[in-house]
């Protein structure tokens, strides 16, 4: 029998872009994200009476940290030393295409059940005020019978509640194993994908006053179709998790106890609720870029209105100029020695009539 047992390779992979596509398979792994965050590893050792907080050497063994009698969880922050990442994960017997999907620049989903660990590959996604737009980071968990190993790309504050409640001993979590652990990380994530869903909402409620005074710009415009090719990236990945997360469920290696099923079949339903607030974020995106275009509409509208009233009260002066500039033998008014002071009184009644008439038929 195999030392390893998959039971599902199936992987998502979420294109951030089109681009040419790098053939890295037959390559040592090497990290091809663009956040460029120093290695640091940081190990929690807690049961429900200590907590103990070590700073690891990036060369340490973690195997040799585990303390079986309580939950270990070793936080590893930057992906930049690909030598370190892979020496770790072939260290809990990671497939080299685990780590290879760890380190690459595309959003990759999925959960593999090996006979002692469990990989758990996903995306985070914050908003990056600075430019007002969405970004991703990968998360990644191995979950074994005493240890879970965390790897955040970025130094983004997903756990920080997390560490607060295991150092001031509140909720369950110290009174449980790594499983119920795991369960919490991954709610996290979820928590910070919608916190991140929410705060992009707000700045969508900004542009919709914006735009209902019609003060809308190109700015505006780009930023809507930012959000909706983020909501693409987001949903996606939600669908893949989903997907995935069959993997989980089924709990072939035994390492999620029978009395914390419950709580990851809730993360189910969590992740069922992200992709209603998604839909939420969808329709509320394309009524702000439905009133985005029919401001232009009628803005484009206005200004034909106006060229269309000019060109209406031309029309009439236009016809008696022609006529008058007809080169006709006899013409009483050319020869009238007041014919081109009341001409223009003509031509000036006309035009005032024809303007008052309009605004008679509410035209404008």
């Amino acid at each position: 029998m195999c030392d390893i047992l998959l039971v599902d390779m199936r992987k998502r992979t979420l294109k951030k872009g089109k681009g040419k596509q790098r053939n890295n398979l037959l390559k040592k792994p090497i990290y091809l994200g663009d956040k460029d965050v120093p290695m640091s590893i940081e190990l929690l050792q807690y049961d429900s009476t200590r907590l103990e907080v070590k700073n690891l050497s990036l060369s340490s063994s973690l195997k040799d940290n585990i303390d079986n009698s309580k939950v270990n969880w070793f936080k590893i922050f930057g992906l930049s030393d690909a030598t370190q990442v892979n020496r770790i994960c072939r260290e809990f017997g990671l497939h080299g295409f685990d780590v290879k999907d760890l380190l690459a620049d595309q959003q990759v989903v999925k959960i593999v059940a090996y006979e002692n660990v469990t990989f758990v590959l996903m995306s985070s996604f914050y908003l990056d005020t600075s430019i007002k737009s969405i970004d991703d980071i990968q998360i990644a968990f191995i979950l074994g019978k005493n240890f879970i190993v965390s790897f955040q790309e970025a130094l983004i504050p997903i756990f920080e509640e997390i560490e607060q409640d295991i150092e001031e001993n509140n909720g369950l979590i110290r009174q449980k194993n790594t499983d119920f652990l795991l369960y919490i990380l991954l709610n996290a994530v979820n928590l910070f994908n919608i916190n991140t869903i929410m705060s992009v909402e707000d700045y969508l409620s900004d542009i919709e006053d914006q735009l209902i005074v019609r003060k809308d710009s190109i700015d505006i415009l780009q930023f809507l179709h930012r959000c909706r090719v983020d909501y693409i990236h987001i949903k996606r990945s939600v669908i893949s998790l989903r997907e995935e997360y069959s993997n989980l469920l089924h709990n072939t290696n035994k390492l999620i106890g029978e009395e914390n099923i419950i709580y990851f079949n809730d993360f189910d339903d969590r992740m069922r609720t992200m992709l209603d607030d998604l839909a939420s974020f969808y329709e509320t995106l394309t009524s702000l870029l439905d009133l985005y275009y029919n401001n232009n509409n009628l803005r484009m509208n206005e200004i034909i209105k106006r060229l269309t009233v000019v060109s209406t009260i031309f029309i009439p002066l236009t016809f008696m100029v022609g006529v008058w500039g007809m080169n006709f033998k006899f013409m009483p008014e050319t020869e009238w020695r007041y014919g081109y002071i009341f001409s223009w009184l003509i031509l000036a009644l006309v035009a005032i009539f024809t303007y008052l008439w309009m605004r008679k038929q509410k035209w404008f």
